[in-house]
This record gives structure tokens, sequence and C-alpha cells, in this order.
């Protein structure tokens, strides 16, 4: 993966370019066919399997890691101005993705569900 400089580049040249265009709201959906083969539409590389994000335009679809999608979003004016990082995975979370906030930490909520779930393991065989 690129660092958060060259995919915020990338992005900005994108735009300029035409390659990428200007987003209006959040619309990318987890496409769920993603097989590890698949190049991200902003950086050009390969996109682990469950990590693709598709966005339709006319009739193509295009998909994109998620991490540069909310680079892209930030670019276009439609993301927060500071990144939230998952604690769990520390991955980024995507401003429609369902959330768990505990202890000042946030979490994807499916992160949650499993980081809590051990976390409520381990603090019941504590006591």
């Amino acid at each position: 993966m690129l660092s958060g400089i060259e995919v915020r580049e990338r992005v900005r040249n994108g735009l300029s370019t035409g390659k990428l265009w200007r987003l209006t709201r959040d619309q990318a959906k987890l496409h769920g066919a993603a097989d590890g083969k698949l190049p991200c539409h902003v950086c050009e590389q390969r996109i682990p399997w469950g990590q693709a994000y598709a966005l339709e335009r006319a009739s193509a679809q295009f998909v994109v890691h998620l991490e540069c999608y909310v680079f892209w979003l930030h670019e276009c004016g439609l993301f927060e101005s500071e990144p939230r990082l998952c604690a769990a995975c520390r991955r980024l979370i995507p401003p429609h993705a369902k959330t768990a906030t505990i202890a000042g930490e946030t979490y994807h909520g499916r992160c949650w569900d499993r980081a809590g779930a051990s976390h409520e393991a381990s603090f019941s065989r504590s006591r």
C-alpha cells in the first residue's frame, strides 16, 4: 500500500486529469467478489480479499481500497477533517460505517463484535 501522502497525490492528480470525478456523496459499497486480483482505481495496486469497495458511474463499476476511497472523499470535502482509525484493526473507518466507542476508543462494529466478545470473556475470567 502506498503512503497517505502518495495516495492523496494520486487522488489530486486523478481529480485534475479527469481519471477521478468529484464525489458529491459517500456512495461506495463493499464489493463482495474481491479475490485479491482486482486493481484499485486510485493507486492501481491489487486489493486484498474483502477490502474492495465499488463505485458505480454510468454503466461502469470502479473498485477501490477503503483507504484510497477515504482519501478521495476527503479531497472532495466529504470526510471528517481527521480520519478515524479503528482501535482493533487500525484501518480507516468510513463515515457510513457502524461503530462502537468504548472508553474513548472507536471500533468498526464488526471489530467490536469480535474484540468485544473476547474482551468480555477475559474480563469475566479476571474477576
